[in-house]
């Protein structure tokens, strides 16, 4: 995946300062040396942290391009602070996802930034799912049936099960677990009925394939900056691919009512 890497930061990078100055374009805020500075520094960071991510092993990058890209905001965010701008104003969920953007500068997804960056993220995003998901081990026990109706977590957050596997029991359904591609299969033959899948797992994207086909309905879920990996879930075959936030705030509703 190091070519699609290397496409994805140098289109980023590239369209760092272009952006910035749409967005101060469209709030009318012109843009002095000090600004123009702001800007020439927040592409060299940018550039910086992408070259420091992409140098991990695919498995190690627990950040996105997206969010580096939003960090780098931090100094024409700065700058446009110390010259005395007005912030903008945004509605309550703006302000809650992104404090620290009061001058409205960060892209709701890669699609803003153009086709170019657009596609380049999307490549980049299935070349590392392709990647990690063989880096997972088999699974080191199988799971038993116990007669309900069966619902499914592909996650490794230990927390997650707890939450999922609290109102699958209280709603009449079994959870199991998988926390690899050999456990995803393995499962298949229980034809859950519901299945939920966190997109930032290794095996997302194969559970996605997999699960889509033999549930009722498949549900991503994971970071609302992972704009692509929300939408790729989608494409895979997930009925439905939310932030995080919205899933565990909803919870009981996911899960289909029981004749």
């Amino acid at each position: 995946m190091r070519k699609e890497a290397e496409r994805l930061q140098g289109v980023l990078v590239a369209a760092y300062p272009g952006w910035v100055h749409l967005r101060l374009a469209e709030q009318e805020i012109v843009a002095g040396p000090d600004i123009e500075a702001a800007i020439a520094e927040g592409a060299a960071f940018l550039d910086d942290q992408l070259l420091a991510l992409f140098s991990l092993p695919p498995g190690d990058q627990r950040r996105t391009p997206l969010e580096l890209f939003r960090e780098s905001l931090r100094y024409p965010t700065a700058a446009l602070a110390a010259a005395g701008a007005a912030p903008v104003d945004r509605d309550g969920e703006q302000r809650a996802a992104l404090p620290e953007d009061p001058y409205d500068l960060s892209p709701a997804s890669s699609e803003e930034l153009g086709d170019e960056v657009w596609s380049a993220h999307l490549a980049w995003g299935v070349a590392k799912a392709e990647v990690v998901a063989g880096m997972v081990p088999a699974p080191a026990r199988s799971t038993q049936p116990s007669g309900r109706p069966c619902a499914m977590l592909v996650s490794g957050d230990l927390m997650d099960r707890t939450k999922v596997e609290s109102v699958a029991e209280q709603l009449g359904f079994e959870l199991v677990v998988a926390r690899n591609p050999a456990a995803v299969e393995a499962a298949l033959d229980r034809r859950p009925v519901v299945a939920f899948v966190d997109i930032t797992h290794p095996a997302a994207d194969d559970a996605i394939r997999a699960l889509s086909a033999v549930t009722r309905r498949t549900i991503g879920f994971g970071p609302h900056v992972d704009d692509v990996a929300l939408i790729r879930a989608k494409t895979l075959g997930a009925a439905d691919a939310v932030p995080r936030s919205r899933f565990f705030s909803h919870l009981r509703d996911w899960f289909p009512t029981l004749a």
